[in-house]
């Protein structure tokens, strides 16, 4: 992984053991960061959550799992729930969408990014949170079967 020229620019903390390790919080960290890398309009989602996780403290293998909830079958209606979010939230116009680009790039582009922004926030929070009270109704149920 040192080798590898994307991976490079994250140097010798890729190779730390807690990034490989899970835990509670390292858990839920890497799905809020592979959620928030999923919405985000941009080639290579898994350096963005590589590096929030890394930022962060999050396990390195979830985080880039959960990027691929953006996949060939869902990146069309989650870009176009995002760009649907944007123009409401910025009170634009809502172009028609063709099979050409006969589109301004620009106008596509700024709804586009608010709406995912704001989504991969929501998503993310969310995401965490469903993963903390998920492990603690685990540990909860452990408990309970351990006690009886």
């Amino acid at each position: 992984m040192r080798e590898h020229r994307l991976l490079r620019m994250f140097g010798e903390r890729l190779l730390d053991p807690d990034y490989w390790s899970y835990n509670r919080r390292s858990v839920a960290i890497a799905m809020a960061a592979g959620v928030f890398a999923a919405w985000l309009p941009l080639p290579l989602h898994s350096l963005v959550a590589i590096g929030l996780a890394i930022l962060l403290r999050g396990y390195l293998p979830l985080a880039i799992a959960m990027v691929w909830v953006n996949n060939p079958l869902t990146i069309a209606p989650m870009f176009y729930l995002a760009y649907q979010l944007g123009i409401r939230l910025l009170g634009l116009p809502a172009l028609e969408f063709s099979y050409s680009l006969e589109h301004d790039i620009a106008s596509i582009i700024w709804p586009l990014l608010t709406g995912a922004l704001l989504l991969g926030l929501v998503s993310s929070v969310s995401a965490w949170l469903l993963t903390r009270l998920y492990w603690r109704c685990k540990i909860h149920r452990a408990w309970k079967a351990r006690r009886r």
